[in-house]
């Protein structure tokens, strides 16, 4: 299986086909009778560093307002605990088995920041388990073979915590991107 673009990849994680997942909305007056204290807006349908942002929930009717104003397609979300990450980057399988790009610290940035500070490595097979071991916890990972195994051609882009996150119970893990594109 693939998953093709960004678009698919949202109607697929909002069904909750794709694993661990913040809650998500596409009114923005439910985002704020949400009650959660911050909401991240993500453009959707651009591949490979679409839009981001993070505001208050008292500021999400005018960035909502602004971001249409803009042409942007957008999903919102619950956002996460950067506080509590350890780990962030990206992993996939090759020719020579599991890969990843990775950066280590507690706590991290949002990725976008992290990547742009330098901090995400290539690591090999060896490393990527012992990392992915340490970190994640058993029902993380197994899903995370789960999606390999399902999607064997995908980057699956994930952050790891030291709380549990998500609205699946007993997670420590947010499953960002399965991509093919």
């Amino acid at each position: 299986m693939k998953i093709v673009s960004k678009y698919e990849f949202y109607h697929l994680w909002k069904l909750g086909v794709l694993g661990n997942r913040t809650e998500l909305w596409d009114d923005p007056i439910e985002a704020v009778e949400s009650g959660y204290p911050k909401i991240g807006f993500r453009e959707v349908g651009k591949a490979g560093g679409g839009a981001w942002e993070l505001v208050n929930r008292e500021d999400t009717l005018s960035t909502a307002s602004r971001w249409t104003s803009l042409g942007r397609k957008f999903i919102m979300d619950s956002s996460v605990p950067n506080s509590h990450s350890t780990l962030q980057g990206e992993v996939c399988r090759t020719f020579k088995g599991l890969e990843s790009y990775l950066a280590v610290g507690f706590p991290l940035e949002p990725m976008r920041k992290t990547l742009a500070a330098g901090l995400h490595k290539h690591r090999g097979y060896l490393e990527t388990k012992l990392l992915l071991d340490k970190y994640m916890d058993p029902s993380s990972r197994d899903d995370l073979d789960i999606f390999l195994e399902m999607y064997p051609d995908a980057t699956i882009e994930i952050t790891c915590f030291n709380i549990d996150v998500g609205n699946i119970p007993g997670r420590n893990v947010m499953m960002w991107e399965i991509r093919d594109f």
